[in-house]
Order: C-alpha cells, then sequence, then structure tokens
C-alpha cells in the first residue's frame, strides 16, 4: 500500500503556529473590519492544525497588545476588530521575508510535477541559495536525483559519455538543478549494485578514462516509479506552498 506523505508543516520554512494566525487575521482584515466570531472562524477553515480555540484567541489579543489590530465597536461579548498602520507594516514585513521563498518554492514544485507527468506549468525555477536549501529540505532529493539520473541516461545527448559527471552538469542544464556532486556518484553505485541492477557500468577503455553507464532492463522501468515516489513530495510541496500564498492573498 502507498504510504500516505504527512503535509508539510508551515515551521518547516520558519512560520510558527502563531505566525499563520497573524497572517490569517491579516489577510480576513484586509477587506475591512470583522468581528471576532468571523476572525476565528477564518483561522479554523485553514487546512492547517492551528491548535485550541483558547489560543487563537490569545494570539488575538498578542496582536492588539502589539499594535497591529484594535477593538474599533463592542457591542456585549461581540468585538469588532481593524487593523492598524503598525499592522499593515507587519503585514509587509512578514511579505519581505517569506512570500518571494514561497513563490520560487511553487514555481519549483509546479516545473518538476510537469517534467514528470507532462502537465501542468513548466516554467524553469529560479533559485537563489536559500530557495534551493528549502527545495532540498522539503522534497526527497534521492528520488529526484535517481529520477532525473534514469532519465537522462534513457534521453542522451549526442556527444555526451554516460559518466557520472556528465549526467550531473546535464541535470543543471536540463533541470536547473542538481544534487550534490558526492551525492551522484553515490548514487550511481548505489544503482548499479547488483542489488538493484539499474545500471550497468564499465570503464571506455584499458586507460580507464572513463567510466560509463548504461542503463539495463530493470532500469528502464524504474524510471517511472521514481518518478511516482518523487512526485509524491513535489505535489506535497505544491500543497504546501498553495496553502501559505493563500495567506498573503485577499
Amino acid at each position: 500500500m502507498e504510504k500516505i506523505l504527512a503535509p508539510l508543516a508551515p515551521d518547516k520554512l520558519g512560520l510558527s503556529a502563531k505566525d499563520i494566525i497573524y497572517l490569517i487575521m491579516f489577510r480576513e482584515l484586509r477587506t475591512g473590519p470583522k468581528i471576532m466570531r468571523e476572525l476565528y472562524d477564518a483561522v479554523v477553515a485553514e487546512p492547517i492544525n492551528l491548535k485550541s480555540k483558547s489560543y487563537i484567541y490569545q494570539c488575538v489579543r498578542e496582536m492588539e497588545a502589539f499594535g497591529w489590530v484594535i477593538c474599533i465597536e463592542t457591542k456585549g461579548m461581540m468585538r469588532t476588530m481593524s487593523t492598524t498602520e503598525a499592522g499593515i507594516q507587519k503585514q509587509i514585513a512578514f511579505a519581505e521575508t517569506y512570500l518571494n521563498t514561497l513563490q520560487r518554492l511553487k514555481n519549483a514544485a509546479d516545473y518538476f510535477a510537469f517534467e514528470i507527468t507532462g502537465t501542468g506549468k513548466r516554467e524553469r525555477p529560479i533559485w537563489d541559495e536559500g530557495v534551493l536549501k528549502h527545495f532540498n529540505r522539503l522534497i526527497n532529493v534521492r528520488h529526484l536525483a535517481r529520477y532525473l539520473f534514469l532519465t537522462i541516461l534513457n534521453n542522451p545527448e549526442h556527444g555526451v559519455k554516460g559518466t557520472a559527471i556528465s549526467i550531473y552538469e546535464l541535470m543543471d542544464k536540463r533541470y536547473g538543478w542538481q544534487c550534490a556532486e558526492g551525492y551522484i556518484y553515490e548514487l550511481a553505485h548505489e544503482m548499479e549494485n547488483p542489488s538493484n541492477g539499474w545500471l550497468e557500468g564499465s570503464w571506455d577503455s584499458d586507460r580507464r578514462n572513463y567510466y560509463v553507464f548504461k542503463l539495463t532492463y530493470h532500469g528502464v522501468n524504474m524510471i517511472a516509479q521514481e518518478g511516482e515516489v518523487a512526485l509524491r513530495f513535489i505535489r506535497n510541496l505544491q500543497q504546501y506552498t498553495r496553502n501559505l500564498l493563500r495567506l498573503f492573498s485577499v
């Protein structure tokens, strides 16, 4: 039975449960003042476990204490809240810290989902050190690298030998992404190991200039399987970024 992946938690990107609640409150208040019940309902409607009712109301009290929101009207037990100028500046700070990274992570996830399935959005990822670090932590590097390695060997480029280093360089050329250089050798020898038998390797000559890999019949059949496993992690990242990006939109 296929193992179901647990949804990625917001703290994978550095957002705490409180930060998520703050963002939901700010998003809801961008359209105008809201009563507390409306704000609470908006929080619990999110597909993220944000703890108890008392915790949510505690976060609102903290937002008041920080001067980010203010109660503009009280009718009995019903309080109407509005965002302050300090709250607007806090929203801007959140966006400057997280929004660009989230958008780039989603674009990268969409891109590799297209490469694996042939459907969806194909826009080459824009990487920086932070985005690449988060991407590699949030997907499964092993399965994605093995899938790309096997795919490249199955669709070689003219004049390119099937060495680990040439495949490593082609990963960057074709997909704009690479695992660590040393890791590609580890994966190649793992796939060549008789216990797997996905690859066959041999020296190109008696001088042993290049160690060249070829796909075995079993290796060709493993391309689809590795793609499916890699895709499960990619889909999880797509959902993760979609959920968080919604917090920055009206």
